[in-house]
């Protein structure tokens, strides 16, 4: 302020030459109150809005969001998001991840290795390892645990356990959960309602540093991370490049 008085003086100044001190006293006492009037009411700029995350007007109530985004190449770009005071803020940067060897997919179905687009809840967590810290349920799974994808059991989209070669569905189309890749891991609610073939055993687990079978990948110790940080109501939101999810989902998809 004080540097731009100076050049309005100097300006009036060459302006008012020749006219006598009288009116170069007058301008200068003129320009004093109307700067002087004018500085009480200045307020500051008001400052730019931070940009809204791509998923925000697709999570509903979360506050907590594991957002993927995916190529057709199955390598994902993985981040935690976190709302506080109705404010996103990014609490793991970006992260390397992988998708399913067949990119993403807006239509789940069984046997395909395409991960799906979309809002899902992340109810709890598993794996072969003794439980991270984190405020969700774990299991600790061993070699007697499945992830029954038997479209013809009762059981089909959930946890079973059984001694293998004894269980009540077929162990082929199922999954045993007795494997390094989940040594931990995060169930995605894909399929809550579990409508058989409509998609099964999707999860966020340990990366074999390749595409997967249609689940979200990533380095152990940033899962760990990540497992860590989780809360109940907790979602996983994934989509493909910079593409937009295609409309927002009601809670019952997400499985809220």
């Amino acid at each position: 302020m004080r540097s731009d008085t100076a050049h309005n003086k100097s300006m009036i100044g060459k302006r008012i030459q020749g006219r006598g001190r009288r009116a170069l006293v007058c301008a200068a006492v003129l320009a004093a109150t109307c700067f002087g009037a004018s500085a009480p009411n200045a307020q500051a700029a008001p400052a730019t809005p931070t940009s809204l995350p791509w998923f925000s007007g697709w999570v509903g109530g979360a506050t907590q969001v594991v957002a993927v985004t995916g190529d057709d190449d199955g390598q994902a770009v993985v981040g935690a998001w976190e709302k506080t005071d109705g404010v996103w803020a990014s609490t793991t940067g970006e992260l390397p991840g992988w998708i399913g060897s067949a990119g993403v997919t807006q239509k789940v179905q069984d046997d395909v290795p395409a991960t799906p687009v979309g809002v899902f809840a992340l109810p709890e967590a598993f794996g072969t390892d003794p439980a991270p810290p984190t405020a969700l349920p774990y299991r600790q799974t061993g070699p007697n645990d499945w992830w029954v994808g038997d479209v013809k059991s009762p059981l089909y989209n959930t946890f079973a356990t059984c001694a293998p070669g004894s269980c009540p569905f077929n162990e082929k189309q199922s999954e045993q959960l007795d494997d390094d890749s989940y040594s931990l891991a995060v169930v995605m609610g894909v399929n809550p309602n579990r409508v058989p073939g409509a998609g099964n055993a999707y999860f966020l687990h340990v990366a074999a540093d390749a595409p997967t079978e249609g689940c979200v990948s990533m380095e152990k110790s940033d899962l760990r991370e990540i497992v860590s940080w989780l809360r109940p109501g907790a979602v996983i939101a994934v989509r493909q490049g910079t593409a937009t999810l295609p409309e927002p989902p009601s809670p019952a998809e997400i499985g809220a």
